[in-house]
């Protein structure tokens, strides 16, 4: 199979957005970044490091030595030192002799200690960073979530090559679809078809057949499809560090008249949420608009989980589609709409699409069939 060619993501035009919607907002001179997601949103790499964005615009990385030459090799821009006790360090460029807390006080050293920032790190984590620096920390995970929500032009790119694969992926599984083949040999399809087109795997695909498809998260076995069977997949690739995320539920041979209206619901909940999606709308009344579909036709009390989430550089990200949810939608967020209804010791039906809200409308980024009946 020919391979995804990578798009180049604008990693600088990141730099600039959180400087402009996090740093300038809260008047900060330095911003200290934590978690692998995040770091790989400034600089590309997502190697367990900690990285430092300072108002000018610069950007400095911190990696411990096990970490430091992939985050070298992996990083798109920025300046980057490892930290070390050890006296040996000639293989290295920059060295901060010192561990973790000695050297990131020794990177923010001219900075007013009133004016730094951290995102992503635990509430113990940021107090012991807090003791260490000497002084108290702009806690601003949630304002750095907030800038990550808005997706640029180059990531959607990258996000619809990985919707791409996962559609081919999806489309050889249900093309292998036959009496006797098992949710492991699907699941094997999956990931040998994202691995060929140069992309890796979102998740662990979830494949599951007949009753075992009433499981949400069912994890793909050795059950063997039958005639009659409701089959379950839900798989996502990623291609330069952004997901897709979709799920299809299809009938192998005929389908009563059970499965019929169970699908029935779960499509017409989906098509009402997906009508609703534009900005200013509360994530909360997206997922109630698909409740009360299914309320209505008789299934809302088998749809046990929040319609959707947001889709990104982590598989699961903010905003979150649930009853009890009110952030509003925003220009550029991109969501998962997936109703589903899980009935125990008879199956599940699930179908999930990702969706880019733009202004008074949502932009399918998926478009794979939904075809019932195989």
């Amino acid at each position: 199979m020919d391979s995804v060619q990578p798009s180049v993501v604008d990693f600088a035009r990141h730099v600039q957005r959180v400087i402009q919607e996090v740093l300038v907002k809260k008047d900060l001179a330095a911003l200290i970044v934590t978690v692998p997601s995040n770091i790989f949103y400034l600089i590309g790499s997502d190697a367990p490091s900690t990285a430092i964005l300072f108002l000018d615009g610069s950007v400095k990385t911190l990696s411990s030595r096990l970490e430091y030459t992939r985050t070298l090799d992996e990083s798109r821009l920025g300046e980057h030192f490892v930290y070390t006790k050890s006296e040996d360090t000639s293989e290295y460029e920059n060295v901060i002799k010192g561990d973790f807390y000695e050297a990131i006080s020794k990177l923010v050293k001219e900075m007013p200690r009133s004016k730094l920032g951290a995102a992503g790190f635990s509430p113990e984590a940021l107090r012991k960073l807090e003791e260490k620096l000497g002084s108290s920390l702009v806690d601003v995970t949630g304002d750095f979530k907030l800038a990550r929500r808005v997706k640029e032009p180059s990531e959607l790119a990258a996000m619809r090559r990985a919707v791409s694969v996962a559609e081919r992926a999806l489309g050889k599984a249900l093309d292998s679809l036959e009496r006797g083949v098992t949710e492991a040999d699907l699941a094997g399809e999956v990931f040998s078809v994202i691995l060929r087109n140069g992309a890796e795997l979102a998740f662990p695909p979830i494949v599951a057949f007949g009753d075992h498809a009433a499981h949400p998260h069912a994890k793909p076995g050795l059950r063997e499809l039958r005639e009659g069977d409701l089959v379950k997949i839900d798989l996502g690739a990623r291609v330069e560090g952004y997901c897709s995320d979709l799920t299809r539920t299809v009938v192998y041979g005929r389908a009563d008249e059970r499965k019929k209206s169970a699908f029935e619901a779960v499509l017409k909940a989906q098509e009402e949420a997906l009508a609703l999606l534009k900005v200013g709308v509360e994530a909360r009344e997206v997922h109630l608009r698909a409740y009360e579909v299914l309320k209505k036709e008789g299934f809302s009390k088998y749809f046990n989980h929040g319609l959707g989430h947001g889709v990104g550089i982590d598989i699961h990200e903010d905003p979150l589609l649930n009853a009890e949810s009110q952030v509003k939608l925003v220009e550029g967020d991109v969501v998962t709409v997936e109703p589903g209804v899980y009935l125990h010791r008879w199956g599940g039906i699930r179908i999930e699409d990702m969706a880019l809200v733009a202004g008074e409308r949502a932009e399918l980024l998926t478009s794979f069939s939904k075809d019932f009946e195989l």
